[in-house]
């Protein structure tokens, strides 16, 4: 590029994902988890290359990002391969889909809903011929065995004995176990959970105007606004972890939170199983491992280092734990990062069939739009 043409496409890319309000001359070493990872994002976009890989690259980045992000790929003259869960983000910039699962690979042609189409019919058909291989089998087995004896059928016998020796034997299908959220209440609080007044939240200066905000028993409110306007800092202020610049925080009798944060990055070596019983020892070993295979964590990922785990089963054991918690109350930060299609899905369910009251973050409307009692959007409070 010439300088200008740089200029313009540095001016470009941060302006599309929201880079420009987190200020261009600020040290990176400042820069929360969630920030870095689209100043990533957009040096790798800055660079053009042959082929762009994308890892879940909607993570952090609101509605309007999304929508930037996904123009610019549909018009992007190379190409590009991307892992994501955001379906309706790959519905409408894929046109093929390469499906891992059970260690194998399989091409799909066509968009997510395509896929999804073309999956359930591919899985109904490997479906039914291993039930009609399964019933060869047993008729070849039930002949051997009741003529091989015979002088008369033995050769018959010996030849169903060769076929089905030579049988290349279909596995049989393994269906994905679907996680089982459920969120219960420790007791009940008072009607009003959480008022402010005229909070202010920030660091060193105010980042949204002075909030007068209430919550009662049994809402379920999302927060929305763009990428970095202070939707995290809010939470982190009402559930102590921040200290407010100014104004007024009261919670109600009985009121016990239980808070998902949006980055958890563990360097830990323990496995899941260590890390749920170091903080429930009162558990047997055997109401842990069902605990975190309610969330969705298979057996070998069990004994696997946390490090080593990917963000979805990370996210997954954070969950397992959320649900041991004795809480009335649930605070998420964008708790479907890195979560696959099902355990989102199994997230909203359990998360609109909850009693107690939700205060959420999140990027995704489709997620909280069928339970949520009333929503904050941020923008109208941005200084």
């Amino acid at each position: 590029y010439e300088i200008d043409s740089i200029d313009k496409k540095i001016e470009e890319i941060s302006f599309g994902l929201g880079i420009h309000l987190l200020g261009m001359n600020t040290d990176v070493s400042n820069l929360s988890g969630g920030q870095r990872t689209k100043l990533l994002l957009a040096k790798l976009l800055l660079s053009e290359p042959d082929i762009l890989l994308l890892d879940e690259p909607t993570n952090y980045l609101d509605y309007a990002h999304i929508q930037w992000l996904k123009d610019y790929l549909l018009n992007y003259k190379n190409s590009f391969i991307l892992i994501s869960h955001d379906t309706d983000f790959l519905n409408d910039i894929v046109n093929v889909i390469y499906h891992l699962e059970h260690k194998q690979l399989t091409r799909y042609v066509g968009n997510y809903q395509q896929f999804t189409e073309s999956y359930e019919l591919r899985k109904h058909q490997l479906h039914n011929a291993y039930e009609r291989q399964q019933e060869e089998i047993q008729k070849l087995e039930t002949y051997i065995q009741k003529n091989k004896a015979r002088a008369s059928t033995t050769k018959q016998a010996k030849s169903r004995e060769k076929r089905l020796m030579k049988m290349e034997r279909m596995h049989k299908p393994i269906e994905v176990p679907t996680p089982r959220y459920i969120f219960t209440l420790s007791e009940r609080p008072t009607s009003v959970i959480v008022e402010t007044k005229k909070l202010m939240v920030g660091y060193t200066k105010p980042l949204l105007s002075p909030l007068t905000v209430k919550i009662k028993r049994g809402e379920k409110v999302a927060i929305k606004g763009h990428n970095g306007i202070g939707k995290s800092t809010m939470l982190k202020t009402i559930i102590g972890e921040i200290a407010p610049l100014g104004g007024d925080i009261s919670f109600g009798h009985n009121v016990k939170p239980a808070y998902f944060s949006q980055e958890w990055n563990t360097s830990s070596a323990m496995t899941p199983l260590e890390f749920i019983w170091s903080l429930n020892e009162g558990m047997t070993q055997k109401e842990i491992r069902l605990a975190l295979a309610r969330a969705g964590i298979r057996n070998d990922h069990m004994f696997q280092s946390l490090h080593s785990l990917s963000g979805g089963e990370q996210t997954k054991v954070r969950l397992a734990q959320l649900m041991l918690e004795k809480s009335n109350w649930l605070i998420l930060d964008e708790p479907t990062n890195h979560l696959d299609v099902q355990a989102k899905s199994a997230l909203s369910d359990a998360l609109r069939k909850y009693e107690g009251t939700v205060l959420i973050v999140s990027h995704e409307p489709d997620f909280y739009a069928d339970w949520c009692t009333q929503i904050w959007d941020l923008d109208k409070y941005c200084n």
